[in-house]
């Protein structure tokens, strides 16, 4: 059998001829393509075990990579060279399920613990970034080499995006473990260092507060329901979809009573200025009718948003999302003297390490307590002598 520089553009133009022929790898002496005249082809490693020839099939040749199948194949000769007979463990991966497989469990069983807009965001990345990548493969030969180019190559293009898919991928890899059908610790995606975040979020100071509810105050006769809604964003520090789809039935004496959010069912507590805002709505009270009805559950984004980029330019706040008024609220609760786990509460943060990332604003304040400590340890230390040790 003829040895070739085996490359990735030779594997795909071979064709078959009318006996079966392998292209041996100049490069890892026993690792070649094998050509079927049918035009099946086969990534193999042909080796001598228990002192017989043996040719071990590792891969049809489209569903694994020259680069991964030269990997995969030296690990092969590495086991026989220890003593190993890596057929036992090609016979078992014919009984693990790819990723592909595995996932429509895994949707199947989890499905129910997660909210619509989580199965829609699963679904998405799995489509376009998970299962072009994984899904042919045995689940439990997913190796981190095999991770870490895929991340790689998926940084490059949206970075944001290769973090969400890892994340995901990764939780799919500690199930399968829980499941047995990977081993304990064998995580591919452990250690992987993730994308650094652009620093987007962006909080109002008091004079910006000003601007914007000048502004508001000028659109309101064009948009009063969206800049209601505005202002009680502003107020509570909710989520968009937390105060577009609130109904009367949430409303408490001094709170809001919300059925479900994105942390799950939640108070939020009312303010004075919000109650008087919710107090002076327009429309019928009736238990299930909508605090906004032109913009609930999804309708009149747009009114909302040109709303909002009109407000914004008349102020002059350049780019800033509705979303940073949420970031507004909790950086003002901070700078008020607010403790950090206080302020998670209020906004419904699951994480202590999302609240964390306010943890700055504390600084002016550390340093007036510093300077307060100083002024008491001088004047107690002034014109007295230190005493000796």
């Amino acid at each position: 059998m003829p040895r070739v520089d085996l490359t990735a553009k030779l594997a795909r133009q071979s064709k078959p001829g009318p006996k079966d022929a392998i292209l041996f790898d100049k490069a890892l002496p026993g690792f070649g393509l094998r050509i079927h005249p049918s035009g099946r082809k086969v990534w193999i490693v042909q080796a001598r075990i228990e002192e017989r020839s043996r040719r071990i099939v590792i891969a049809r040749h489209g569903e694994m990579e020259l680069a991964q199948a030269r990997r995969r194949a030296r690990d092969v000769l590495a086991r026989i060279r220890a003593g190993d007979n890596p057929a036992d463990d090609i016979r078992r991966e014919k009984e693990t399920p790819t990723l592909r497989e595995f996932a429509d469990e895994y949707l199947r069983r989890c499905d129910p613990l997660w909210k619509p807009s989580g199965r829609k965001t699963m679904r998405i990345y799995l489509k376009a970034r998970i299962l072009p990548a994984f899904g042919r493969m045995p689940l439990d030969r997913i190796g981190p080499e095999d991770v870490a180019a895929w991340f790689d190559a998926a940084s490059r293009d949206k970075p944001g995006a290769a973090n969400r898919a890892l994340e995901i991928l990764r939780a799919m890899m500690f199930r399968a473990e829980e499941w047995g059908l990977r081993d304990r610790g064998t995580n591919p995606c452990l250690g992987i260092a993730r994308n650094p975040r652009n620093k987007v979020a962006r909080f109002l100071d008091m004079d910006e507060l000003a601007r914007l509810g000048r502004a508001l105050d000028a659109s309101e006769a064009r948009w009063p329901e969206a800049v209601a809604a505005i202002r009680l964003l502003a107020l509570t520090g909710c989520r968009r979809s937390e105060v577009l789809d609130l109904r009367w039935r949430n409303i408490g004496d001094d709170a809001l009573n919300l059925e479900d959010s994105k942390t799950g069912p939640r108070t939020v507590p009312l303010g004075a200025s919000a109650r008087a805002l919710i107090e002076a709505l327009p429309g019928p009270r009736d238990q299930d009718a909508f605090l906004f009805p032109r913009h609930a559950e999804g309708r009149g984004l747009w009114i909302l948003t040109t709303c909002w980029r009109t407000a914004c330019a008349d102020a002059k706040l350049g780019r800033l999302r509705l979303h940073d008024l949420r970031h507004t609220a909790a950086s003002q609760a901070v700078m008020a003297g607010e403790n950090l786990p206080l302020v998670g509460k209020l906004l419904g943060h699951r994480r202590h390490r999302t609240t964390a990332g306010y943890a700055h604003l504390d600084d002016v304040h550390l340093v007036e307590a510093a300077e307060k400590v100083g002024e008491i340890i001088s004047e107690a230390m002034q014109n007295r002598p230190i005493a000796s040790p």
